[in-house]
């Protein structure tokens, strides 16, 4: 199995038909054909993007509780390391 890593940053999210085929569109570079895709498949991918949503919510307020510690402490400005890791796609 080959695994690819992407990073898309804010760049789109869509639907595409190109000749009666269904292809999720994901930044410039990715286009993954959904076309045969089951119910329970795309439920699914709604559930992992889900989850991936409630993850980066948890991280954006670790860093708001962070940096209200500090401002509690006098500090004006606090961040909080982060390393990007390889996610299996």
């Amino acid at each position: 199995m080959t695994t690819i890593t992407l990073s898309w940053g804010d760049r789109p999210i869509a639907l595409e038909t190109v000749d009666g085929r269904t292809f999720l569109r994901i930044g410039a570079a990715l286009r993954v054909d959904v076309t045969d895709a089951s119910l329970d498949q795309l439920d699914r991918l709604a559930d992992v993007a889900a989850d991936l949503a409630d993850h980066q919510r948890d991280r954006y307020r670790a860093a708001d509780v962070a940096d209200e510690v500090a401002a509690e402490n006098g500090v004006r400005s606090i961040s909080v390391p982060f390393q990007r890791k390889p996610v299996a796609a």
